[in-house]
């Protein structure tokens, strides 16, 4: 159904361009905290008439609310338009993307019953750049990640505290983006029709290709491939679906650059590599960096052999000949210069200041001793124009690279490190190295997307996007194991995972990691609830060093504070009956005690008047063609209902599942033909409880008290046996008022029952303990009691009378020496003799 909103002050001519914004989530199971929003912004100032440009509203979208924050910077009045707002799901916090007189920033605001709060939840974030344009925003779904993009993307883990920098554009803006929540996979594609990739957490990215079509689109499918499709060229009306190989296209894309590099030792494993300003003719002009966040993450490969991660990406003025710089991490070793490329290594090398200039001379001296004479000779190992753009390495010092060749014996070259030269020394050769990471003798290197150098392995056997209830109580265990393979050796022990926390106010977490003895990187974090309250949160498990033709670099985690749908409550029976036995068997104990009690047709259990005084409104074995049976007073005439019969004519039109026979809850009694057997008197009956919950089973104890009730209203009975430890007596004192029953604690419980006939009990969890209202029921029939009171004790007095008065009569006659018999005897003899005398008399008689 829809219905118009009516927004303030607007005309026909503002609902022409508005742009729509929504979090992608699945409510198919939506829980009493969560609510779905939309929100709509109006490419537009707004105008006197008009309280926003900006509207949202929640299901079921009847009342609209301005997204447009209140004033700041003292009241002043700016030019403000909202570009895009959404919702936080888990920080229940709005979210707007704003821009204020062409500077972009961000506003976070708590929700108070749908309503913005008046003050910001964290201080407004400005983007640095006043040349950022931005576009849109959205949440990578399932997760916390939230992106901001337009001619430059920026992405944040803390919900719109802090942001950090992903991609920078040049002359081009993000128009539209897809995602996937199968494998955390974000496309971007300008308005130039350039697609990037990346995936969600990381901090790299890569560009995927261009499209050759004007119009398209992208999407991906149930299997998390990226597919773009575009109007077929040669059928109208038809489309065209192309699969992109996404691992294929970044992996082939070189993005490395015509220009000179000058690798600088840190260590052994880890190198800062400098950009320098280019020296040939077709580059030389050239005075912009061309390191930049593109290249983060990706692995620089030098020919034939060596290769190393791109770790990080500086921008810097100085030194003044190199534009930027990278940390890199050593995979495989560079391999140096040989003699028969680089002749001039086989000589001592001298460091000299060059005059008006602030670039180092470098000296070759070939030193021969003879006669203590130094002679300085040979000609033939000397520097040549294609030792331009080479670098010498010396260990523990700047490195230089050569930029100009002054004669054989001479070059001039830039230091990496200035404050490092070594002014004034010489070195032999066997004291330094050369690199060649130049240009002029052909680029030897490239930078490209890195194969997968890490197995991450969860340890529990979890989903990748596994969704897990926690219950107040409970706490959840998890273990991820990452193992770097195809290393050349230990680059560093750095932690390779790290935690992004959605709400972190929700949960408290708690970590441990560490390294074991094969070099695998280990994390272990428990979660449990930090406060009484509901909510859902993201926990991310980012591994910082994958590349992003890694199959899973992240993984979800959707932890909910409240009720898991497979957690329930059981009653554990005191004698084990199969289903097979209690719906069509007749189930003995080893002693012929038949353990089950075939309930009577329309069965109602008696009450504190009696057992023909059915009072309960509950039916067992409902058959409505049949009569109701003790069916005799008023009382038991007004009460009693059907539930699954009602308004039903025979038994079979109950539809009665076998399920709902073998249940014992009190909504299917009217489907309930058998009750647990039990003989009088039953007492101290053990009553246990287990709790389960996804393929866990825990015995029910304390904290969890329960209360013990009859449904049927019985009150002979009681519970006897529960263990009153000091919390127990404590909540039951706090709770006296609130819950006006008793509660038990459920380890040690049992019960007396001293009535007869069937009692229905129902053992509930009080609240406070747990999200969810567990409860269960169980029924037993007891079977062979006396007479109710007082017929029982009237039979025993009649009888001991009836024994004592014979017994007394007896006495009396053999006291007195009275043979009773032999007058009975002679009385029957003498009865029997007047009536053949007579009967004789009546013959003759008739026969005369």
């Amino acid at each position: 159904m829809f219905t118009k909103p009516s927004f303030c002050g607007f005309e026909r001519d503002d609902y022409f361009s508005a742009d729509v914004w929504y979090n992608v989530q699945c409510l198919a199971n939506a829980e009493s905290y969560e609510v779905d929003y939309i929100s709509l912004s109006f490419n537009k100032d707004k105008t006197l008439s008009q309280v926003s440009t900006c509207f949202y509203s929640n299901d079921p979208y009847t009342e609209w609310y301005s997204c447009l924050p209140h004033r700041f910077h003292g009241g002043k009045t700016l030019s403000r338009r909202v570009v895009a707002f959404l919702i936080d799901y888990q920080q229940n916090t709005g979210i707007g993307l704003i821009t204020v007189q062409n500077k972009a920033m961000v506003s976070v605001y708590k929700l108070t019953d749908h309503r913005l709060n008046r003050k910001t939840k964290f201080p407004v974030f400005w983007f640095p750049d006043p040349k950022f344009l931005p576009f849109g925003m959205f949440f990578h779904p399932g997760s916390h990640f939230l992106y901001i993009y337009g001619s430059q993307v920026w992405f944040s883990d803390d919900g719109g505290n802090t942001f950090m920098l992903l991609i920078t554009l040049e002359n081009e803006i993000i128009i539209k983006t897809n995602m996937c929540v199968y494998s955390h996979s974000i496309a971007f594609v300008t308005d130039k029709g350039n697609i990037f990739f990346t995936k969600a957490g990381l901090e790299r990215y890569a560009k995927l290709t261009t499209s050759a079509h004007n119009v398209f689109n992208l999407y991906y499918d149930h299997l998390g491939s990226l597919n773009i499709i575009s109007l077929n060229e040669s059928v109208s009306d038809s489309l065209e679906i192309h699969l992109l190989d996404v691992i294929t296209l970044i992996q082939e894309d070189d993005i490395g650059f015509d220009g000179p590099l000058s690798p600088q030792y840190i260590t052994e494993q880890q190198m800062v590599i400098f950009e320098h300003i280019p020296l040939n003719g077709k580059s030389r002009s050239i005075q912009k960096s061309r390191f930049y966040g593109l290249h983060k993450g990706k692995v620089l490969q030098f020919r034939p052999s060596g290769s190393a991660t791109i770790v990080n990406v500086f921008h810097h003025e100085y030194p003044p000949q190199y534009l930027s710089s990278v940390i890199v991490d050593v995979l495989e070793r560079f391999p140096f210069e040989s003699k028969d490329k680089s002749f001039f290594i086989d000589n001592s090398l001298s460091i000299l200041k060059a005059s008006n200039t602030t670039r180092v001379k470098l000296q070759l001296v070939s030193e021969y001793y003879n006669r203590s004479v130094k002679v300085v000779s040979s000609r033939l190992n000397v520097f040549k124009p294609s030792d331009i753009e080479k670098t010498v390495v010396i260990p523990g010092f700047s490195s230089f690279l050569i930029v100009e060749i002054l004669d054989g014996l001479n070059a001039l070259a830039d230091a990496t490190m200035p404050e490092r030269v070594p002014f004034n020394k010489t070195f032999s050769s066997s004291m330094w190295f050369v690199h060649d990471f130049g240009t002029k003798n052909g680029r030897k290197w490239k930078i490209i997307v890195d194969t997968c150098r890490y197995w991450v392995r969860e340890l529990d056997n979890l989903p990748l996007n596994a969704i897990k209830y926690l219950d107040l109580t409970q706490t959840f265990n998890f273990g991820f194991r990452v193992t770097p393979v195809n290393l050349a050796y230990p680059i560093f022990h750095m932690p390779l995972m790290k935690l992004a926390v959605g709400n972190p106010s929700l949960f408290k977490v708690k970590t441990n990691d560490y390294w074991d003895d094969t070099d695998s990187y280990t994390m272990e974090f428990s979660v449990t609830n930090n406060f009484y309250k509901q909510g859902k949160s993201s926990i991310a498990v980012i591994l910082t060093k994958a590349s992003l033709v890694c199959g899973v670099s992240t993984i979800v985690l959707t932890l909910k504070s409240g009720c898991s749908y497979s957690k329930s409550m059981h009653y554990i029976s005191p004698v084990s009956i199969s289903a097979q036995s209690w719906l069509h068997g007749d189930p003995k104990d080893p002693y012929g005690f038949k353990l089950l009690k075939q309930l009577p047709v329309n069965y109602r259990p008696p009450s504190k008047l009696g057992i023909a005084v059915p009072l309960t409104d509950n039916f067992y074995n409902a058959d409505p063609s049949k009569p109701r049976m003790r069916d005799y007073f008023a009382g038991s005439k007004n009460s009693g209902a059907y539930k699954q019969c009602a308004n039903k004519s025979t038994r079979a039109e109950c539809n009665c599942d076998d399920n709902e026979k073998l249940s014992f809850f009190v909504a299917f009694s009217d489907c309930k033909e058998k009750a647990l057997r039990m003989k009088y008197p039953v007492t101290r009956l053990p009553i246990h409880f287990r709790v389960d919950s996804e393929n866990e089973y825990t015995p029910l104890a304390s904290p969890f008290f329960v209360t013990v009730t009859e449904v049927n209203h019985r009150t002979n009975w009681e519970v006897a046996g529960t263990n009153e430890t000091p919390s127990m007596l404590k909540m039951r004192a706090y709770l006296a008022d609130k819950l006006n029953i008793t509660l038990y604690n459920p380890e040690a419980l049992a019960l007396n029952i001293y009535g007869s006939e069937l009692f229905h009990f129902r053992v509930a969890i009080i609240p406070g303990v747990s999200f969810c209202n567990l409860l269960d029921e169980f029924q037993i029939y007891v079977d062979d009691a006396p007479l109710a009171f007082p017929g029982q004790y009237l039979v025993s007095t009649v009888t001991a009378v009836l024994v004592g008065g014979i017994i007394f009569v007896i006495f009396m006659m053999q006291m007195y020496e009275i043979n009773i018999w032999n007058k009975v005897k002679s009385k029957v003899r003498k009865k029997n003799k007047v009536s053949v005398s007579e009967t004789s008399a009546t013959v003759t008689s008739t026969s005369s």
